[in-house]
């Protein structure tokens, strides 16, 4: 046997070899899919929330000097929705949340009772993360997704201002980026069954004074493609701003609340027989 037949051979038997183990880890469930391709996941959520803390408006410190006010405490909308692509130890997910408040409140009156300002002001929030990281697979149950990454926020103040002569029209936006570092962790009782923790931490001064989440979800895999969740999600934020006269506005807030949402993995998962009992040959 010449060597050229022994390097055809040999080539022959890494060919097959490689494809048996493609075959193999194609056909082996992976709750993110087959780490060794690019698999992408997308997740609207409907969160069922309550929210608390204080805005300062610009105009209602220097016009009025009122001091921060809690209308922020009653919440008309809130939506959720996140993704996440990954290949091998690497992920990266971005989400964007949008919060909607709109409330009157009397912020003022006078020691009568005859005079007051009154705040008829509507707060919008767009919060838009994008976090990056390594992805750590400890054995066949348990998952933890060390990640840093930004975060930023743009609330959006509007509406209008009933003083006690005058009525002045209030719009106001403030936007800023924080950094966060945090991590993801991921636990499966049974194949079909996640169990999902996230915290972070961030603002440190540079966007906000502080910012941080933190998230609980479990669910069910319904099949290859889709699986249910539903959990529980807080978000805090604590910025801070001085105005041309020197006063202080900003807006200190969490929103927390149930969520529930469906993820979808494209491609399908492996339809492993061994996950699915619908998959196995009779």
């Amino acid at each position: 046997m010449n060597h050229s037949y022994k390097y055809v051979l040999l080539l022959q038997f890494i060919f097959i070899t490689s494809f048996e183990n493609l075959a193999a880890q194609d056909a082996r469930y992976d709750p993110y899919g087959n780490p060794a391709k690019w698999n992408f996941n997308i997740t609207p959520f409907l969160i069922l929330p309550w929210v608390s803390g204080h805005v300062q408006s610009q105009l209602l410190s220097d016009k009025f000097g009122i001091t921060p006010s809690d209308f922020i405490n009653t919440l008309n909308g809130t939506f959720m929705i996140d993704a996440e692509i990954s290949r091998g130890m690497f992920f990266a997910s971005p989400s964007y949340i949008y919060i909607h408040n709109d409330v009157s409140k009397i912020l003022w009156t006078s020691r009568n009772g005859n005079q007051t300002i009154t705040a008829n002001p509507a707060l919008q929030k767009h919060i838009f993360e994008l976090i990056g990281g390594m992805r750590f697979r400890l054995g066949s149950k348990f998952m933890l997704d060390p990640y840093v990454g930004v975060r930023y926020t743009m609330y959006h103040l509007f509406g209008d201002v009933e003083g006690i002569t005058t009525t002045k029209e209030l719009d106001e936006h403030v936007d800023f980026w924080d950094p966060v570092l945090g991590f993801k962790a991921h636990y499966f009782p049974h194949p079909r069954v996640p169990i999902e923790i996230k915290a972070d931490i961030g603002g440190f001064g540079v966007g906000s004074k502080l910012t941080w989440s933190v998230w609980f979800n479990t669910g069910y895999t319904v099949s290859p493609v889709v699986d249910l969740i539903a959990g529980f999600a807080a978000l805090s934020n604590k910025y801070e701003s001085e105005s041309v006269s020197g006063n202080t506005y900003g807006m200190t807030s969490i929103t927390y609340g149930i969520t529930i949402g469906a993820r979808f993995y494209i491609p399908s998962r492996a339809k492993d027989p061994a996950v699915f009992r619908k998959f196995r040959k009779q």
